[in-house]
């Protein structure tokens, strides 16, 4: 029976190795996503490894022997590593290091770190609320005016269909604000139409600058926020109604003014009477 055993011993010693295998090489990648390297057999695995600045690696010796990993720049240096001993260095800023240990020089390998992608924010939007009306004292009225952030509501002459010359603007706050007023610097006439467009407050705060940094904001759908209204005609001033004329004297007036001085004259001729 002893005889039998021993082929069979041998036969699963070549085996399972192999049947490991893949399992090492699956556990190996895994440390390599978690940003661990391992220092083994005379190498670094992996040799080459990319991070994002702001990510930690953390150094593994897994070898009899001692190793170092150091940077060629002077960025990190683990000292000297022990079998079993663990380094880490975190990487604040982008660019390539190339490392190597200081005992075995035919060791090397290399980092690289880039920079982390931007965190995308919100796309300003707004909305542009106004009726047709006329200008009443060299400006119009917005309803309404909504903006993501502070931003120009801007007025332009109608040229050819599309927003032509700028007749003025004015900043708005991020919210919602009423009744907007728009001073034109320049009369209008009666029929024409007139574009309102919201552009961010893009560049120096509080300074209209377009052409330049202050662009338009669009709408989700990628159109941009403006509306079209046209200038209408004033209203009629209605006339002041005349103050009422004073009444003619007639006669009716002037018949108890009669009265009144017959009276007195009766009385000054019945007085005379009494004294003879």
């Amino acid at each position: 029976m002893s005889r039998s055993i021993r082929p069979l011993a041998i036969l699963a010693a070549v085996l399972l190795p192999a049947a490991l295998a893949p399992a090492l090489g699956a556990g190996a990648e895994r440390h390599a996503a978690g940003k661990v390297v391992t220092i083994k057999d005379f190498e670094f695995a992996p040799a080459e490894l990319t991070i994002t600045a702001g990510d930690t690696i953390t150094w593994e010796n897994n070898g009899p022997r001692p190793h170092t990993a150091t940077s060629l720049d002077g960025t990190f240096d683990s000292g000297n590593l022990d079998a079993g001993q663990t380094f880490s260095a975190t990487f604040a800023n982008a660019g390539t290091f190339i490392y190597a240990c200081r005992y075995h020089d035919i060791m090397q390998g290399t980092i690289t770190v880039v920079a982390p992608a931007p965190t995308p924010t919100a796309a300003p939007t707004g909305q542009v609320t106004a009726s047709d009306q006329p200008v009443v004292g060299g400006a119009i009225t917005l309803a309404q005016v909504s903006a993501g952030q502070a931003s120009w509501v801007v007025a332009q002459l109608d040229q050819g269909g599309k927003p032509g010359k700028v007749l003025g603007q004015t900043l708005v706050k991020a919210g919602t604000n009423a009744n907007v007023q728009i001073r034109l610097s320049q009369a209008v006439d009666v029929g024409a139409r007139l574009w309102l467009l919201l552009r961010l407050d893009a560049g120096t705060p509080g300074s209209y600058e377009f052409p330049g940094p202050d662009g338009p904001v669009h709408a989700t759908g990628g159109q941009i926020v403006m509306q079209q209204i046209s200038v209408t005609a004033a209203p009629a001033r209605r006339a002041s109604p005349a103050p009422p004329a004073s009444p003619p004297r007639t006669g009716a007036m002037l018949l108890p003014l009669g009265i009144l001085a017959l009276l007195l004259a009766g009385g000054l001729l019945a007085l005379r009477m009494r004294r003879h």
